[in-house]
């Protein structure tokens, strides 16, 4: 996980200028048809800060998480925006959240910190609130040639983790295009609502 915090304080300018401006506006209104107006919404693994910006500027109370020192000061300076520096694993929120949006984070994490992040969602999305991930699909689990770790997803992977936790529940799934024009994958995203008691 250190090798794929360092690539991205490495290349926090580069992935800024590349990610900061892409258009995920249809991936927003299917996340926020779960999310009560001006909710609040956690961005864990925010990266350029481009989505908490989009949900502030729009009127919910939205906040980012990212391990990356650089790009958290990116996005503060470039965004004026509320970020913190921190593990997506290990944070628990101070306010339980309605919505927490994990774009191309997860897919960061190993079986054990995933299985962790799903376990702290008792204490940071509210019952009935919504979380969405957006992972790789058809891609190579491992460490890549430039350090990073990556885990490939698809729907049974996703189901296999959720199998555990009895209060979390797969509300949908659909499939991307790569908005930067790779096609060597495509973007898995899901919608999982955590269960009323």
């Amino acid at each position: 996980m250190n090798e794929t915090i360092n690539y991205y304080d490495e290349h926090a300018s580069q992935y800024f200028d590349s990610t900061s401006q892409v258009d995920l506006a249809m991936l927003y209104k299917e996340f926020l048809e779960y999310i009560p107006i001006g909710g609040r919404i956690m961005d864990l693994g925010c990266g350029s800060g481009r989505d908490v910006k989009w949900f502030r500027d729009h009127g919910y109370d939205a906040y980012g998480l990212d391990a990356s020192e650089e790009l958290i000061k990116i996005a503060r300076n470039q965004l004026d925006i509320p970020v913190e520096l921190g593990l997506i694993e290990e944070w628990v929120a101070n306010e339980v959240c309605d919505g927490i949006w994990c774009c191309a984070s997860l897919m960061h994490l190993d079986d054990m910190s995933f299985d962790r992040f799903l376990s702290n969602l008792r204490f940071n999305l509210r019952p009935g609130g919504a979380l969405f991930i957006s992972v790789k699909e058809g891609i190579e689990s491992g460490v890549s040639e430039d350090g990073r770790y990556f885990r490939d997803f698809s729907e049974a992977t996703l189901n296999a983790f959720l199998s555990h936790y009895k209060d979390l529940r797969l509300e949908k799934v659909w499939y991307t295009k790569d908005k930067l024009q790779r096609e060597s994958f495509r973007w898995l995203n899901a919608i999982i609502i955590r269960n009323n008691p």
